[in-house]
């Protein structure tokens, strides 16, 4: 459409979506209207449903590693928060000393290390403590903490396709792409 001709939609289902009611000088539209209308129990409990999403275990997904064709290990994987990460990220981060009240300078986050706390604490509870920390696996594969076990035992290319699968579930999904889009 060029920007000195305008063209106007005449058709009847235009006409459905244009103005409800005037308030003022500026035309309201049915979809501004019924954003208007929501009622605060409705934001409550969208809310509530946001807010309960990690443990729910309707959003948890079941992970399983493979290889030559043979499952030998499943868990399940569930979202995890903005807080959760932040958390993972400081714990693959080593410090330079400092002095007190000063704050902490960054030296080198450890990367493979930061994924393996993501995939640790993505894993639901009931499985980390039979999967990563299993007191006989760790002993066998001299291993000193769940954490050290992911990297024990999974692939790079087994760690990213776990951590996709969390991505996803965590929102990092189509349907967020789709959302920014729009």
């Amino acid at each position: 459409m060029n920007a000195d001709k305008t063209e106007k939609n005449t058709t009847p289902e235009a006409f459905d979506d244009v103005v409800v009611e005037n308030d003022g000088d500026k035309p309201v539209s049915k979809m501004e209207r019924e954003e208007i209308l929501m009622s605060e129990k409705d934001i409550l409990a969208g809310l509530l449903a946001l807010g309960n999403t990690k443990d729910d275990s309707e959003n948890y997904r079941k992970v399983q590693i493979k290889r030559k064709g043979v499952r030998l290990l499943e868990f399940r994987v569930r979202p995890i928060s903005e807080d959760e990460n932040q958390k993972c990220f400081k714990q693959a981060t080593r410090y330079a000393p400092s002095k007190p009240g000063q704050p902490k300078k960054p030296i080198e986050t450890d990367q493979a290390k930061y994924r393996s706390f993501i995939i640790y604490t993505a894993t639901v509870d009931e499985d980390r403590a039979k999967v990563w920390d299993n007191r006989e696996a760790m002993n066998q594969l001299d291993v000193m903490q769940g954490v050290d076990m992911i990297d024990r035992v999974l692939i790079h290319g087994e760690k990213e396709r776990v951590l996709d699968v969390i991505n996803e579930i965590s929102g990092f999904g189509d349907d967020m792409e789709e959302l920014a889009k729009n």
